[in-house]
């Protein structure tokens, strides 16, 4: 990774960590609550400096599995997940309750954007479903919108991500006018709007640091994984503002900490010689 590039991420990664606690801190967050944050941060990058450099682009059969276990764990979720109101997002870890999504969803994204055929397209075909069915908008939105960039950037699979894109968009609206029973949390959902009210400054930090949230991904590269990522997030972040969803990583949440942090690393996932014959032979058949 470019020196100048890995000094902006861990500038931003740094920034975003500490403005995230000043606004859970600012919204009524719990020192536990705290804690957790930091923890997921110091874990999240660890994650993120594996994947970056360990990780390799998975061949066509790991991204079927990948993708195949993906959608396993959101079945499990959905059926035996902890429920809330009738609404099932979570697992239980011991005392955590960690949401699957926000760290699949963006594997996912990150797996379409490299392979994609007709089985990869299914799985992701029951993932939007699977969602949609917890319901989950936000996760919804956020893959729609990372599988919707490979309209753009992936010719070979266009026809295929159209048709995912449009059952993406049939999902999040289903998800989004359903109604969602569970209340708002101060230091979550509102955790903006509540830093806001006590600090200005604090508030317009946080609403800065969710908005940039997608650069951590591009800015060493922009090739179709990153800007999936990036979408990823631009997602969870536009939930936020169009119902009663986590404010991604400046609110309080393991999840979508170590989710990010794990995007971050997933965009920079060195491209070697085999992993680009692994391509042309995949498009070969």
């Amino acid at each position: 990774m470019a020196t100048a590039a890995l000094r902006t991420i861990v500038a931003q990664v740094v920034g975003t960590v500490l403005v995230s606690t000043l606004a859970i801190q600012c919204a009524g967050g719990s020192r536990s609550t705290l804690a957790l944050q930091i923890a997921a941060a110091v874990v999240g990058g660890f994650v993120a400096v594996a994947a970056g450099r360990w990780g390799r682009s998975p061949g066509l059969g790991a991204a079927r599995v990948l993708l195949g276990v993906t959608f396993a764990v959101e079945v499990y979720v959905l059926l035996v997940g902890v429920p809330m109101e009738g609404v099932r997002r979570w697992i239980a870890l011991g005392p955590i309750q960690l949401h699957p999504a926000s760290l699949l969803v963006p594997l996912a994204a990150w797996i379409a954007a490299r392979r994609l055929d007709g089985i990869a397209a299914a799985l992701l075909a029951g993932l939007f479903l699977v969602l949609a069915a917890q319901p989950d908008a936000a996760s919804v939105l956020a893959l729609t919108l990372g599988v919707a960039i490979g309209m753009i950037t992936t010719r070979e699979t266009r026809r295929g991500v159209a048709a995912l894109a449009l059952l993406g968009v049939a999902c999040s609206a289903y998800a989004f006018t359903r109604h969602d029973p569970l209340p708002a949390v101060a230091h979550v959902e509102r955790v903006i709007v509540n830093a806001f009210a006590v600090s200005p400054s604090v508030g317009i930090l946080a609403a800065l640091a969710m908005a940039v949230l997608p650069l951590a991904m591009v800015w060493r590269r922009r090739s179709p994984e990153t800007l999936a990522l990036a979408c990823v997030w631009t997602g969870f972040a536009l939930a936020n503002l169009l119902g009663n969803y986590p404010a991604p990583v400046i609110g309080a949440g393991a999840s979508p900490m170590l989710g990010w942090l794990l995007s971050i690393g997933l965009a920079y996932v060195a491209r070697d010689k085999a992993d680009l014959r692994a391509d042309a032979r995949d498009r070969n058949g």
